[in-house]
């Protein structure tokens, strides 16, 4: 699975919320947000930030459930934000290979890998 991953210039906090910004900035929404760090510290485990934002749009959706019903599975798709060797790192996986196994959302896809290459590049 192709993964685009960069190192933001920004510290973890500021990191999340420039994405959350640059999401909806970018035609997208955020649907949710896991907080694996503040998870990981209810059994006791400690360490850095640690978030995914689960990311689409009611009206991508629709498009792709007009082409291939099947291809709901996919959405939300996920921006990975973790710190690492004090640096913050953000992850996001194509769009063109999640989509390529249902029919009709070839261009969709690449619609949507667009807004991700976007929203991901706001933290260079």
């Amino acid at each position: 699975m192709k993964v685009k991953e960069i190192v933001s210039k920004s510290g973890f906090a500021e990191t999340v919320k420039i994405l959350e910004r640059s999401v909806d900035e970018n035609g997208l929404k955020v649907i949710s947000i896991i907080d694996a760090q503040a998870n990981l510290k209810k059994i006791g485990i400690e360490g850095g930030g640690n978030k995914i934002l689960e990311v689409f749009n009611p009206k991508l959706a629709k498009e792709v459930f007009d082409n291939d019903l099947r291809a709901g599975i996919v959405p939300p798709l996920r921006i990975y934000i973790y710190e690492e060797g004090n640096r913050t790192h953000v992850s996001v996986q194509s769009a063109v290979e999640l989509f390529s196994q249902y029919n009709g959302l070839e261009e969709l896809a690449a619609r949507v890998d667009t807004m991700l290459d976007s929203v991901v590049n706001s933290v260079r």
